[in-house]
């Protein structure tokens, strides 16, 4: 965690009143809850929980920069989905299941792993019939 950052958190603890601020910053991870998301990029295992009265309302601090959010319950997730998609999310887990993610998926909205392969198509000439 760079030392920006590490002062940015350090200056959150002593404003108690608006937020409330757990763990370190020596890289085994910070959460703070607060009324609105903090103003900086929580980075280096950092995490900014902000109080909503509902899940519509949080939809409205998702943004390109979101990239994994932990949803409860999972089985209203369909109702939200599209709208976590459409605001910038790009990967949605059951809360608490935000850690690794399987061999292959996509990581920061691309497919790593198709960058180490040559893709070709062979093309016979012949119209597709249906």
């Amino acid at each position: 965690m760079d030392a920006e950052l590490k002062e940015q958190i350090r200056t959150l603890v002593l404003l108690d009143d608006e937020f409330r601020v757990w763990g370190a910053t020596d890289g085994t991870g910070v959460v703070i809850r607060s009324g609105a998301p903090v103003d900086f990029h929580p980075a280096g295992r950092t995490v900014d929980v902000v109080l909503v009265e509902s899940l519509d309302e949080a939809i409205r601090y998702v943004t390109v920069a979101t990239q994994t959010v932990g949803f409860f319950p999972f089985e209203r997730m369909p109702d939200f989905r599209d709208r976590l998609a459409a605001a910038g999310t790009q990967r949605i887990v059951h809360l608490g299941e935000a850690g690794p993610s399987t061999i292959g998926n996509p990581h920061d909205a691309m497919y790593p792993l198709h960058r180490f392969v040559h893709w070709m198509v062979h093309e016979d000439g012949r119209a597709a019939t249906s």
